[in-house]
């Protein structure tokens, strides 16, 4: 199969990867009003997680906590309530804090864990990371095979996400957190518990950042805790912000352009004496075409819906 095709495959792979990290983000942030910028928690604790519970005991010049070889999908289910259950932790106290303060203890957090994965030598195996991780269909198809047959199963994994955040959104509940979102005092006069009800959505949002972090190891085969930096939070921010924040279809879009944006600037043309200056550069053109885009659109590619209303005549 030719390279290109090959290359084309992997992107998409991780664009399905993160239009699901975007769909998470949306229905926390874009539905529920919830400004997060912890995200990348979620997405760490459910890579470890899953590495963690799916493989075989450590080697010798290994050295991490489990090591239960339990099979794939019992791995991605256990990673996925791991980061609810943080989120349930975490929710208990910073849901009731402002929002700069609720920002400021999320970022906190990523870092805090970010620090555990690259210092607990004994549970993570350090910086040095876990490797030679197996994803699926590897070794009972041929290498090329088994990686578009691994996008295929991502790709309707996220649409099945899309469908059930669109139902979600759509549903009682749903509305019931736009409410809260533009009018928390009259959401509340309505009966609308905010607590509650953001407590909902933030673990809705982390169960399937974990189960995306298990799925990203499928693409890496490696963990490593460099990988859950905060990049990768403002990188799906920006994503949402592209496709359109509230949007549910607008977030599933962004998330694929912004890794075919991502990518595609590594293929501009330039001599071997700019390559590296480019290299250092490459996240400023991202910023360059994300301002680009907000000045065309500045609700993103595919706005938030205002809700229609009949109006009431005579």
């Amino acid at each position: 199969m030719d390279g290109s095709i090959l290359f084309l495959i992997n992107i998409l792979t991780v664009g399905a990867i993160y239009a699901t990290l975007c769909l998470a983000l949306n229905f926390s942030a874009g539905i529920d009003g919830l400004w997060d910028l912890g995200l990348v928690s979620f997405f760490g604790i459910g890579a470890y997680s899953y590495v963690l519970i799916t493989s075989p005991e450590a080697a010798s010049h290994q050295d991490y906590l489990l090591g239960l070889d339990l099979p794939i999908w019992t791995g991605i289910l256990i990673a996925g309530v791991i980061a609810w259950c943080l989120a349930l932790l975490v929710g208990l106290p910073s849901l009731r804090l402002k929002r700069e303060y609720f920002l400021i203890t999320t970022l906190a957090l990523s870092e805090v864990l970010r620090q555990i994965y690259a210092n607990e030598l004994w549970l993570t195996n350090g910086v040095a990371g876990i490797y030679n991780i197996s994803p699926p269909f590897r070794g009972v198809f041929e290498p090329a095979t088994a990686n578009i047959l691994v996008f295929l199963l991502l790709a309707v994994i996220s649409l099945l996400v899309l469908f059930f955040v669109r139902h979600l959104t759509a549903s009682s509940f749903g509305r019931s957190l736009k409410a809260l979102r533009d009018n928390e005092d009259l959401a509340k006069t309505a009966g609308i518990n905010p607590f509650s009800s953001h407590m909902t959505s933030y673990s809705v949002a982390a169960f399937f950042c974990g189960i995306c972090g298990g799925f990203y190891t499928w693409y890496t085969t490696i963990i490593v805790p460099s990988m859950f930096t905060p990049d990768v939070t403002f990188f799906v921010w920006t994503a949402l912000i592209i496709g359109g924040l509230g949007n549910n279809f607008g977030a599933y879009l962004g998330g694929f352009l912004f890794i075919l944006i991502q990518e595609g600037l590594r293929f501009l043309p330039f001599s071997s004496e700019s390559a590296t200056t480019f290299t250092s550069i490459r996240i400023s053109l991202i910023g360059l075409i994300l301002i680009l885009i907000l000045r065309i659109r500045p609700e993103g590619l595919i706005g938030e819906r205002p809700l229609k209303t009949k109006s009431l005549t005579n």
